[in-house]
């Protein structure tokens, strides 16, 4: 407990199913939580979370990671609320659709926004804060998907694996000024415990040829080489978050966290 004691996160991407039990784990640790969304209807999802530790913990902003000022924005008002930012975790996604001949501009340029240059526009933010205070910590979620095949739709594979090396070329550029900046990579997950909502703007996936299903790496490969643990849950996607928001993680930069079951040694 206490590990992010008096720490200021700010989550991008803030009402997704997995940033929803990363608030649960920082308020744990006693971290105080501004999330931002492109909509209201992304933060029901922690009004529980929301009344039980009240506004001194929890804020919520609504704004688009794909527009910078409202992300500059986003960031100021983290610190009028709080008074700083240590921690800025960049949850936001898009998938797209699947396959290359099928697949629509709109779509493609979506997915490059929310994955790629909203990672931008959020670092550029909170830059002039980390800056100033010599410090902070930058977490990008990244895919499996951006490792390799996993029949995931070509925008989003393409697009994380930008994601992975934006992350790594932000870990050099930011060293000297004590940031540190990471790309979190998980493999498949359990979301079950939320409902499903759809990503805006997105369109339906068709499946893909040979009955290969988006998700898997291949044809009959598991999503783990654990026994008994096919999935990882959404709490220990959490508290890997938790490690690489704290000081512990210190001497952590650049390096992508891959936290998928042992998958990657099989890919």
């Amino acid at each position: 407990m206490n590990r992010l004691k008096d720490k200021v996160a700010v989550f991008v991407g803030g009402g997704s199913a997995v940033a929803s039990v990363c608030l649960r784990a920082y308020m744990e640790e006693g971290a105080k939580v501004l999330q931002v969304d492109v909509s209201e209807k992304y933060f029901e999802r922690t009004q529980k979370e929301r009344e039980y530790y009240g506004p001194d913990r929890i804020q919520t902003f609504v704004g688009a990671c794909t527009k910078y000022e409202d992300m500059e924005k986003a960031m100021a008002f983290a610190v009028e609320k709080f008074g700083k930012i240590d921690i800025v975790i960049n949850i936001a996604g898009f998938h797209g659709q699947g396959h290359t001949e099928d697949i629509i501009r709109s779509q493609w340029d979506l997915a490059v926004d929310v994955n790629v240059t909203a990672v931008v526009n959020s670092t550029r933010a909170v830059l002039p804060y980390m800056k100033a205070q010599k410090s902070g910590h930058i977490i990008n979620f990244a895919s499996l998907g951006g490792r390799g095949p996993r029949g995931v739709a070509v925008s989003y594979a393409a697009t994380k694996a930008a994601n992975i090396g934006l992350a790594q070329s932000l870990a050099v550029e930011l060293a000297p000024y004590g940031i540190n900046f990471v790309p979190y990579i998980p493999g498949s997950l359990d979301t079950s415990e939320f409902e499903r909502l759809p990503e805006l703007g997105s369109l339906p996936r068709k499946p893909l040829p040979g009955g290969f299903k988006f998700g898997e790496a291949r044809p009959g490969m598991a999503p783990s080489i654990i026994k008994d643990h096919p999935l990882a849950s959404l709490y220990e996607v959490a508290y890997a978050l938790v490690f690489l928001g704290s000081d512990e993680s210190n001497a952590v930069t650049g390096d992508g966290i891959d936290v998928a079951g042992g998958i990657v040694m099989t890919m």
